[in-house]
């Protein structure tokens, strides 16, 4: 039986990963509902350095030795399942993989075909994984942000905030895109706190990846009828506001989570990543060879890393 190479996260303090041989399976050992990807490339993802220590919680301690990676890119390798054949270019992202079920971080995945997004033919795999899970948070916040009315006029004034985030990143040049002119991306995470429940509306639509004291300050800045997205806590999680800005100015506040998005929604938002809400400018990225992926991991961050897998 042939092998395959995967990078499993051990759960150890003075050894965190190790490299590992496993068996390859073929399309009679799988599951009705799964297929075999063949990776192409992941990306280092901010919860995937968490995931390597215990103490972050982001894999359950009985969950360790598990294979990282919470975003991949592949082609299917093997099936059992007629709308999944052999050769089809597919995206997975989020659900449990590298978290719960072994992720990107391997030449081969077994993967519930739930799991599966048919990768648009418009983006390459290494492009879709500049975007992975941050993209797909990105484009399914503004989805609900284009509910708003005032944002039909592209002047609207919008609000992104943790403005370093890789989702704030590609969220203001999904909007960039689409020629809104009036996007301010702000990356502090300290807000005066305003004097009244109410204050000056000055946000038609907000995309806040920050939460906690940013979130509590910036409800009552939003226009009549705008709306704020949570997609975020860089700052904190506890949230302290009042009705007022709900019941005074029909604001919305619209949480996202891109983590259990059903299928057709997943490939509606690539469809649009790839077109319509296609980053200008692309995001920029460094592309490494797997073997290098551990020193990358446990180095510290220095922009957007790719992981060519094949």
């Amino acid at each position: 039986m042939s092998t395959y190479q995967a990078l499993e996260f051990t759960g150890e303090s003075d050894q965190p990963w190790r490299w590992t041989a496993r068996p390859r399976p073929n399309a009679s050992e799988l599951a009705t509902d799964e297929v075999l990807v063949q990776v192409q490339y992941s990306r280092i993802n901010h919860k995937d350095r968490l995931a390597l220590t215990p103490a972050s919680r982001v894999i359950a301690a009985d969950r360790y030795p598990l294979v990282g990676g919470i975003d991949l890119a592949g082609v299917v390798a093997a099936s059992n399942q007629p709308v999944w054949p052999v050769g089809t270019a597919v995206l997975a992202t989020g659900f449990d993989l590298g978290v719960a079920r072994p992720g990107g971080f391997a030449q081969y995945v077994r993967l519930p075909v739930r799991y599966l997004t048919q990768r648009p033919a418009e983006l390459t795999a290494a492009d879709a994984m500049a975007l992975g899970t941050a993209g797909l948070t990105a484009a399914a916040a503004l989805t609900e942000m284009f509910r708003v009315t005032a944002l039909t006029d592209k002047n609207a004034p919008i609000l992104i905030t943790g403005g370093h985030s890789s989702v704030a990143q590609i969220a203001a040049a999904s909007l960039a895109r689409r020629h809104y002119t009036n996007v301010t991306v702000s990356v502090t995470h300290d807000w005066p706190a305003p004097a009244h429940a109410l204050a000056h509306a000055k946000y038609a639509a907000v995309l806040d990846t920050v939460g906690g004291d940013a979130l509590s300050v910036i409800l009552p800045q939003v226009q009549p009828g705008g709306m704020v997205v949570a997609v975020g806590n860089l700052g904190q999680a506890a949230l302290n506001t009042t009705v007022f800005p709900f019941i005074l100015r029909g604001i919305r506040l619209q949480g996202v989570d891109s983590v259990h998005l059903a299928p057709a929604d997943r490939g509606e938002l690539w469809q649009l990543l790839a077109t319509n809400l296609r980053p200008t400018p692309f995001p920029r990225y460094t592309t490494i060879p797997f073997d290098r992926l551990p020193a990358a991991l446990t180095a510290p961050a220095r922009g957007l890393t790719v992981v060519a897998i094949a």
